[in-house]
């Protein structure tokens, strides 16, 4: 009987789980339905996945060209395609990601992890906002990396050589993600307890997509005959802003400078902006903290990994600084490394059971404590939408 009732808060738990990954599941089948509904093709959340390289190579093209030539071959529209390509990707990714998460530890401290706003809840709170985005890529690689490190024996080894290979894919997906690829050497640091064998050769694996992202960032804008390409081989699919060059889409944005990137960025900061994401960046890290803290998790790795540990996740956060001045979408990279550190969080309590014995288990009264948290504030998606209101709806009453 003991046992049943020591079952109950573990059973209630994984529902919740199940609750949180299928509601941001629906909620992006739903996006996709009203995608495949509009008369015309939206600049962001498609227009993004259909940059090709039918005006010669170009960032972020790898994704449009597959779903390009998919069109071709099966004479259908390009702007459906990509959004069965969305969820077809998503679905994986929420797939393995339950897989993950069903085994966490039931505790008020890895509710407020889980269902922190800047987590896996991002991107139902800032519906209809944020559809699937590239990262997306990143994440169904982290999650895939941490499932394969999760058994006890050793990871097989072509496992640096196919992260290696899909590492290539999203930064040519995206050449930004090339700046969150050391979350996936702090998996192998923590599993190798230092920075050995296995963390060697998936640096090494790695090298391809570094280069690709060099490349990438180092090369030209793309010029407007190249962006007219890619408008005309979608044909009458094509988003608005390709008969206006005017607007600003995913496809003509590929022809502003870096220059005009800080411009747009500085045109949408003001001290309202600054002052909410400084405070709903610091709230979405305060439940990774904790967990550490709580967990005391340090004890897991000797000083040396620790430094490892330390110095590829402040590179990540030193680069994503850069971020912050050519582009607007804040709320975006703050979830990016939030999914990334919990994801490694989450996979460290499962395969340090000793841990959760020794730590000291808060109060039931930090309960209420969590749930007002959760619920009291969300991370707004990018600078124009960055207002008291929106990140603490509360505020509106």
């Amino acid at each position: 009987m003991l046992q049943l009732r020591n079952q109950r808060p573990l059973r209630l738990f994984r529902l919740l789980i199940f609750g949180l990954i299928s509601s941001v599941w629906i909620s992006q089948i739903y996006t996709g339905a009203l995608l495949w509904l509009l008369p015309t093709t939206d600049e962001w959340l498609i227009g993004e996945w259909l940059i090709n390289y039918q005006g010669g190579f170009v960032r972020r093209g790898l994704p449009g060209e597959i779903i390009w030539r998919l069109s071709q071959w099966f004479t259908l529209n390009p702007a459906q395609i990509a959004i069965v390509v969305q969820l077809v990707v998503f679905t994986t990714f929420t797939f393995l990601v339950y897989l993950l998460l069903q085994a966490t530890p039931a505790s008020v401290i890895t509710f407020t992890l889980l269902f922190s706003p800047s987590f896996l809840l991002f991107s139902l709170l800032s519906w209809p906002m944020v559809g699937v985005r590239k990262e997306v890529f990143l994440w169904i690689i982290i999650v895939g990396q941490l499932l394969v490190l999760r058994k006890a024996q050793p990871p097989d080894v072509f496992l640096p050589w196919l992260i290696g290979s899909n590492t290539l894919f999203a930064v040519l997906s995206h050449e930004m993600l090339v700046i969150f690829l050391p979350y996936l050497l702090i998996a192998t640091v923590c599993y190798e307890q230092r920075f050995g064998r296995l963390s060697l050769q998936t640096t090494i694996a790695m090298i391809p997509a570094i280069i690709a992202a060099i490349i990438i960032l180092r090369a030209p804008q793309a010029t407007i005959e190249a962006v007219d390409a890619i408008c005309t081989s979608l044909g009458t699919h094509a988003p608005p802003s390709c008969l206006d060059h005017s607007q600003l889409g995913s496809i003509t944005f590929l022809t502003q400078t870096v220059y005009q990137g800080i411009q747009f960025t500085r045109h949408f900061t003001t001290p309202e902006t600054t002052t909410v994401y400084t405070i709903t960046g610091l709230l979405s890290f305060i439940p990774p903290i904790i967990t550490i803290v709580s967990y005391r998790l340090w004890r897991l790795f000797p000083p040396r990994t620790l430094a490892w540990i330390g110095g590829l996740w402040g590179s990540s956060v030193a680069a994503t600084i850069l971020l912050f001045i050519v582009a607007a979408d804040y709320g975006r990279f703050v979830n990016i490394h939030v999914t990334c550190s919990t994801l490694i969080l989450v996979w460290l309590l499962q395969t340090s059971p000793d841990l959760l014995n020794t730590h000291v288990r808060p109060a039931t009264g930090w309960w209420p404590v969590a749930i007002l948290f959760v619920i009291s504030w969300r991370l707004p998606m990018w600078l124009k939408v960055a207002t008291f209101v929106n990140a603490f709806p509360w505020l509106g009453w």
